[in-house]
């Protein structure tokens, strides 16, 4: 499992990169900090997804926000579908 971590801000951008993608995705909302400074964040988890796709995602969503940097976390995990 992968999860993207970024700031809140054009989530309906990040949701149509996730979907020109055709990918299945969780969000959350939340707050975290960016070098001291508190702001609102949102984590993205995918599944079933290659490295390579994900890290695709992440650059897509940084370029599209301007951001300096995203966080991308790897999980091992076993995943069913019930």
């Amino acid at each position: 499992m992968y999860r993207i971590v970024t700031e809140e801000k054009n989530v309906e951008g990040i949701k149509a990169a996730l979907a020109a993608f055709d990918l299945d995705f969780t969000l959350f909302r939340g707050i975290g900090s960016w070098r001291g400074k508190e702001e609102r964040s949102v984590a993205v988890e995918l599944d079933r997804v290659s490295r390579e796709t994900v890290e695709d995602v992440a650059r897509r969503i940084k370029a599209m926000n301007d951001q300096e940097a995203i966080l991308l976390q790897e999980f091992p995990t076993k995943t069913d579908i019930v």
